[in-house]
């Protein structure tokens, strides 16, 4: 019991000390609705976050082929891709034939619109790499950045799921 109770007590430690440092460095991110725009995906789909937000959460993760933190988080956001509406932009990467390559190589499913010029990324205001976003009901609910876990980022999905 007491091995519990210190597992409990670490888990909620850990918790609280992620928050607060989520928090540190996502202020100053953008929060609440944001404009209805389409998308073109590699495959040349066109994609409205804002419409499939209406449907269930939309994560929209930044990300870019040289950002080692990337190599670490991509695999966790393919994984959720399976099972959860995900939209991925890849900034600055280059062409779409090298990004097309890129994801061939890593065997990510994951749809992907390519920001060669970081317009994009600009207009979401994201200054690092990666960048997770969750859109619920048209309006942003969660912004990350850095290193994520799975388990951080399907619980994200799940409170905006349960939220909104």
């Amino acid at each position: 019991m007491k091995i519990i109770k210190s597992v409990l007590i670490y888990l909620v430690l850990f918790i609280a000390i992620s928050y607060a440092v989520d928090s540190w460095r996502s202020r100053g991110l953008p929060s609440g609705p944001i404009d209805a725009f389409t998308l073109v995906t590699l495959e040349q789909q066109q994609t409205d976050i804002v419409a499939l937000s209406h449907e269930q959460p939309v994560l929209v993760y930044f990300w870019a082929t040289w950002c080692p933190i990337c190599d670490w988080v991509s695999p966790s956001i393919n994984w959720l891709s399976e099972s959860h509406q995900v939209v991925t932009v890849a900034i600055r990467s280059g062409t779409d034939e090298r990004v097309k390559h890129f994801l061939r190589e890593h065997d990510y499913q994951f749809v992907t619109v390519n920001d060669n010029t970081g317009e994009l990324a600009r207009r979401w205001q994201v200054t690092a790499t990666p960048t997770v976003a969750i859109i619920a009901n048209g309006e942003i609910v969660s912004y990350t950045t850095g290193a994520s876990t799975p388990v951080g980022l399907w619980l994200r999905l799940w409170w905006a799921r349960l939220t909104h």
